[in-house]
């Protein structure tokens, strides 16, 4: 495909690094890299860890494009930058945030970051950051994407990027760890991480005074933080003090060892996460579900398919068997959603489970609010399953049906939505404590709502109660 004939769009939360920046030409990713990065960049290409740690599984594979290959004059920065050189990486599936992973996962995004590190300093790199938001999962597994923030390391440096780390990475871990405290929240509403200064109050003060870990890493680093220790304090210190690479390896490979051992603080039981085992039909129905989920994937090409309320991904693993290459389960039960990432790595699946309240999706952040996307932002999927979600949008959170229907409807052209009826068990216990009568939710409305944007195309009834899996394909 000749990149000249397409018009590059460059991506929205690409603006920050005057060295480079990202476009999308198409179906293909491109990344600049401008004058003032080209020497540093250069350098680390010579080292041959672009290659080397792309094979390993530490970065995202990368090839330098030529001009035959594209017009570099389309891709000017937000600067007006004329690139020096052009690269391309494969397109990721999906892009997902730090703050809508589950404990598990930022740890494994905080390990294999460190990892890229150690097997970087072993050959004379470093990174200039430790954001988060530079880690990515994929079919592959975690790895960072971002190899503009490679350059080569100079002798006697200290970890440049260690104060971010401890903001995006080590306070989130330790909230859940230490306190119990899903950390989703303050990601979601503080893009950069929290200042250590206010986040050392939110963890006890027994573990950062106490343990010498949470001394170095809380409490000292509060303090110098509150202090006001500035950057050019930091580069003074360095030159008077430098500290050998020994010890800034070390530095690492005892981070990597502390988050390794780090187990959440939460209480891991909830209904939700054993849902497949309590809810209210049998076995032989709960079958007869993941039989026509089987068959609905098996005669429709699904490249993509999105799990809407997906639990622990049970559905998600039966859709994957019959063929989907990949799956995305939406969940906000952050236990169910841990056993979804553990079948994951245990059977090596192409599913990513994420946080995510459907009441109250991801919306766009950062600068401009189009630094991070918003979930509707990134609606790739060829098929949706929205199962057992409806009532719980419809009657727990007073969503209107219509509303309901229009929005699973919008996520992809086609998939099944179950519909419970007000007499199944699991309704009733919803119903039992409320004073509201939901007078539009009942099939024939269901079945209305779907007509207006779409149409059914299939049907089928699995339980006693009046449980209805329907397959829609949308209106285009």
């Amino acid at each position: 495909m000749d990149l000249s004939l397409l018009p590059p769009i460059r991506d929205s939360g690409s603006f920050r690094d005057p060295g480079g920046h990202v476009f999308v030409c198409d179906e293909r990713v491109v990344r600049t890299v401008n004058a003032v990065a080209l020497e540093n960049f250069r350098a680390v290409e010579k080292t041959g860890v672009l290659q080397q740690l792309a094979e390993l599984g530490y970065l995202i594979p990368t090839r330098e494009l030529t001009s035959q290959d594209i017009d570099v004059s389309t891709l000017k920065g937000p600067r007006g930058e004329v690139p020096s050189v052009v690269l391309e990486h494969p397109r990721l599936p999906f892009i997902s945030y730090p703050y809508e992973w589950t404990f598990s996962q930022l740890k494994d995004a905080a390990i294999a970051h460190l990892d890229l590190q150690i097997a970087l300093i072993d050959r004379n790199v470093i990174l200039t950051d430790a954001t988060p938001y530079n880690m990515q999962f994929s079919d592959r597994g975690v790895f960072h994407i971002d190899v503009l923030s490679l350059r080569p390391y100079r002798e006697g440096e200290y970890w440049i990027g260690y104060n971010q780390f401890c903001r995006l990475f080590l306070v989130p871990l330790l909230m859940e760890a230490w306190s119990g405290v899903p950390f989703q929240p303050l990601l979601r509403g503080a893009i950069d991480g929290m200042k250590l200064a206010d986040a050392q109050y939110l963890l006890p003060a027994r573990k950062r005074f106490f343990s010498i870990n949470g001394l170095l890493h809380i409490t000292v680093h509060a303090n110098s933080e509150r202090s006001g220790s500035s950057s050019n304090k930091a580069s003074a210190k360095i030159a008077e003090r430098p500290i050998p690479k020994s010890r800034y390896r070390a530095m690492l490979t005892e981070m990597r060892a502390w988050i390794s051992s780090l187990k959440t603080g939460r209480r891991t039981k909830s209904f939700w996460n054993e849902y497949a085992e309590i809810n209210s039909y049998s076995e032989q129905m709960h079958d007869a579900k993941k039989g026509y989920v089987a068959a609905f994937v098996e005669q429709a090409d699904v490249g993509s398919l999105w799990d809407i309320g997906g639990n622990t991904g049970d559905f998600s693993a039966v859709a994957l068997g019959a063929g989907a290459r990949r799956a995305v389960v939406l969940d906000g039960d952050l236990d169910s959603l841990e056993k979804a990432y553990a079948r994951r790595k245990e059977n090596a699946l192409p599913l990513l489970p994420l946080v995510m309240d459907c009441a109250d999706p991801n919306a766009p952040m950062g600068w401009r609010q189009q630094e991070r996307k918003g979930l509707s932002q990134r609606t790739n999927a060829d098929a949706v399953l929205a199962l057992a979600v409806v009532h719980h949008l419809a009657i727990g959170r007073n969503i209107p049906l219509q509303e309901v229907v229009d929005w699973l409807v919008s996520l992809a052209p086609r998939g099944i939505i179950e519909f419970v009826p007000k007499d199944d068990p699991m309704v009733q216990q919803m119903l039992m404590f409320r004073d509201v009568e939901f007078v539009d939710y009942d099939e024939a409305a269901f079945r209305s709502y779907i007509d207006r944007v779409g149409r059914i195309v299939d049907e089928h009834r699995v339980t006693e109660s009046g449980r209805l899996l329907v397959t829609f394909e949308r209106t285009p």
